[in-house]
């Protein structure tokens, strides 16, 4: 028996909201700013369980708000969704990728600033420093 689409929306509901790592309370604030009305984050809860319908003018605003086409969340085609969603796996995978690169340099360039700031020691060596200062109010 083919699922319903109330039955499929509320599974791919859930299930990009959690890929997105986004909570039912903060998908509820974002839709209350689109509907321009107060949306309890339990409507969320209960539409994703199956005990209350969603509206034509939320499942819009939840597919606008979760950037998927509200087809996505209605149609119930396996191969296509299977698809899909590699794609966009793949696709935050290389932002990922590319945001660590970034980061990874700027850990180099600023690891270079420091050295070059300290003469490499402190930042390597911060307890050799203190017994090197140690040292030196020895010697005075």
């Amino acid at each position: 028996m083919n699922a319903l689409p109330s039955d499929i929306f509320a599974r791919r509901l859930r299930a990009e909201r959690e890929r997105q790592a986004m909570s039912q309370v903060e998908l509820a604030r974002r839709m209350a700013t689109i509907l321009g009305a107060n949306v309890d984050p339990t409507a969320i809860t209960r539409i994703e369980q199956q005990t209350r319908s969603v509206r034509l003018d939320e499942a819009v605003a939840m597919a606008t708000i979760l950037e998927v086409p509200l087809s996505s969340l209605v149609v119930d085609n396996d191969a296509e969704e299977s698809e899909a969603l590699l794609q966009r796996y793949l696709a935050d995978l290389a932002a990922a990728h590319h945001q660590w690169e970034q980061t990874r340099q700027e850990i180099g360039r600023l690891t270079r600033i420091v050295q070059s700031l300290t003469g490499g020691y402190k930042l390597l060596h911060p307890e050799a420093t203190a017994e090197h200062a140690e040292q030196q109010d020895d010697k005075a």
